[in-house]
């Protein structure tokens, strides 16, 4: 037992753990437990990249069949404009596999952007239940015509409305515990100019 516990001692004091070692001489995606100390000097802000594609409520089959076309993100932003002042609000967060469910379905197709969710289709759990790996339908499974692309898709219904955000001035070592320790896919990055509206506190 001491001669394990003292071997393992001095492989870890110059080696990293043997799991970590496969996935990065395999070259897969892997995000390290702990920030790097440099993070901390850095705002989320400072490492984010365009450009951010984003859906509106209502949006044409025709732009999301495009945008999924030239893109590989999982996740997309539903915004919408205020007619006040023209500011663009969060509405929630559309998984590419949903938007591939509801072009797939057509069920949800209206012909005009009329305000009544989902074009009066109905779906249930199991029409969006994650499939087995590899199993999933691609957008060049699709089949749409020429008319249907110019039709609509009202994606509120559909939408995540509480997706996790976090503000463009917080700190990326934060952000990195934040989306590692809640196990996170998609994590959304708003604009620190906003109203505050509530404060969740601790009594204690």
């Amino acid at each position: 037992m001491l001669v394990l516990l003292i071997s393992k001692t001095v492989a870890d004091a110059f080696n990293g753990n043997i799991y970590d070692l496969i996935m990065k001489a395999k070259g897969l995606p892997y995000l390290e437990a702990h920030a790097e100390p440099y993070m901390r000097q850095l705002t989320v802000a400072d490492v984010l990249s365009g450009p951010l594609w984003t859906f509106h409520g209502v949006e044409k089959v025709g732009t999301i069949i495009h945008v999924l076309r030239i893109t590989r993100h999982n996740g997309f932003p539903i915004v919408d404009e205020r007619s006040e002042d023209d500011s663009r609000v969060l509405s929630g967060l559309i998984l590419r596999a949903h938007l591939i469910v509801l072009l797939k379905r057509k069920d949800a197709f209206m012909s005009t952007p009329v305000e009544r969710g989902g074009g009066g289709a109905e779906f249930s759990a199991a029409d969006f239940a994650k499939r087995g790996s590899g199993n999933g339908d691609t957008i060049d499974d699709l089949q749409i015509s020429a008319e249907e692309m110019e039709m609509y898709v009202d994606l509120r219904p559909f939408t995540n409305a509480s997706p996790y955000t976090v503000v463009e001035t917080m700190s990326l070592a934060k952000a990195l515990v934040l989306f590692r320790q809640l196990g996170l896919r998609h994590l959304l990055v708003i604009p620190k100019i906003s109203n505050v509206s509530s404060l969740f506190s601790c009594l204690i």
